[in-house]
Parts: C-alpha cells; sequence; structure tokens
C-alpha cells in the first residue's frame, strides 16, 4: 500500500487552522508532513505540528547551507525528534558532488537514527542515494521518475543492500475520487512506496475514503 504524504504551505495566516488540518492529516492516517519551499522557518513550524500530531513522520529539508553548522543542524534534528517523540524524516538536497551529499547523509544522521531521503535531481544523486540514504523524493511526477527509481533499485541488488528503501514520487492534487485512483495507480505502476500531493480542500476525505465513490465533500481541510 502506497504511503501518503501531504506538502502542507511554508506560509499561513490562521495558526488555528492550520495546525487544524495537520492534526486532522494525522488522525485520518497520513505517512507524513512536508513542507513546501520559502515561507516560515521550517524547524518552527514543524515543531508546532509535532505538538499537536501523533502519528505522521514530519518531513525537515537539510542543505548545505544547514551542514555549514553541523552541530547546530544535529541539535535541532535533536530537538524536533524529542518534540515528535521520533518522528523526524529528513530530506537531503543533494550537493554538487557526490561526497558533498554523503556528508550531509552523515549530517543528517547525526545526534540518533532516523531515516534520511535524498531528492533525485538526476542519476547521479539517484546512485548516491541508493547507497548511503533510505529512499529517494523525485522532484517530477511517476512517469519522469521511473528511470531514477531503476537506477537505485539496480545499485541497490548489485550491493546486495536489502534494507527497506523508500521511493516517493509527486503527484498534483486530484480533482476527485477517480483522479485520485488513477494518480496513486500510475505512483505504483513505476515501482514508488509514497506520493506527495499538495494539500487541498478535498484532500482528507480523499484520503480516508478514497475507495469509496460517494461524495463527502463536508469533510474538507480548513486550509484552502
Amino acid at each position: 500500500m502506497l504511503k501518503i504524504g501531504v506538502l502542507l504551505p511554508a506560509h499561513f495566516v490562521d495558526t488555528g487552522d492550520y495546525l487544524a488540518d495537520a492534526r486532522a492529516l494525522d488522525a485520518a492516517g497520513v505517512d507524513s508532513l512536508w513542507l513546501t519551499g520559502g515561507g516560515f522557518d521550517p524547524w518552527l513550524v514543524m515543531s508546532g505540528i509535532a505538538a499537536v500530531t501523533g502519528q505522521a513522520r514530519l518531513a525537515v529539508p537539510i542543505s548545505a547551507r544547514d551542514a555549514e553548522t553541523p552541530d547546530g543542524l544535529a541539535r535541532r534534528l535533536a530537538t524536533l525528534d524529542r518534540l515528535s517523540r521520533g518522528r523526524v524524516l529528513a530530506t537531503v538536497a543533494p550537493a554538487d558532488d557526490p561526497a558533498g551529499t554523503e556528508a550531509l547523509i552523515t549530517c543528517a544522521r547525526r545526534g540518533g537514527p532516523r531515516p534520511v531521503l535524498v531528492e533525485a535531481l538526476g542519476g547521479g544523486h539517484a546512485l548516491v542515494g541508493a547507497r548511503h540514504a533510505d529512499g529517494l523524493v523525485a522532484t517530477a511526477e511517476p512517469a519522469e521518475c521511473h528511470a531514477a527509481f531503476d537506477q537505485a533499485r539496480d545499485r541497490r541488488e548489485r550491493d546486495r543492500l536489502s534494507t527497506p528503501f523508500e521511493l516517493w514520487t509527486r503527484i498534483p492534487a486530484p480533482a476527485g475520487p477517480e483522479q485520485w485512483r488513477e494518480r496513486l495507480a500510475g505512483a505504483a505502476a513505476v515501482g514508488a512506496t509514497g506520493v506527495i500531493v499538495p494539500a487541498d480542500p478535498r484532500l482528507l476525505d480523499l484520503v480516508r475514503n478514497g475507495d469509496q465513490e460517494d461524495d463527502r465533500s463536508d469533510l474538507t481541510l480548513a486550509q484552502g
């Protein structure tokens, strides 16, 4: 069964509505909550989300800038890990060279074991992620990311790596249940283990009742 990750906006107006949406998605059983780029400080936002959720993993972005102060990064990771009771999922934006990406993965693991995913911006990043991380996050939709997934799987098979490995792809917000099922099927067809979908007023009902044909538009997110 595919994991569902929800991409929350990194900027919001009403804090109560925003955290209520995160709590509702968590209660609906999504695997993880992610943030879009820009907006407020992602560490502070995720700390607030950690306080009102209890199941979903919290995907925090890590870049080369974070690695400039590894002790500070380790402290932020350890703090969020404690606030979320071990639900941190580190997502690494790869460096220009493989060695730099490996160093970022090492930084993301400081302070305790946690899953680390690498953004798959190309074949080289997919190979580094396959060997040193716990999964890949494709920047494209399923039809455009299958090559990176295939490279990662082939590399892990050659290296005889059998630990769990996550393959995440992105899908647009669906218009309704039929499109939701089609997009999930497309992701599964390329071997994805999870999809990242933007938060949308219809999403909560789709997550809860995506296999049902009836319309439950009364259940919506506050955001949107």
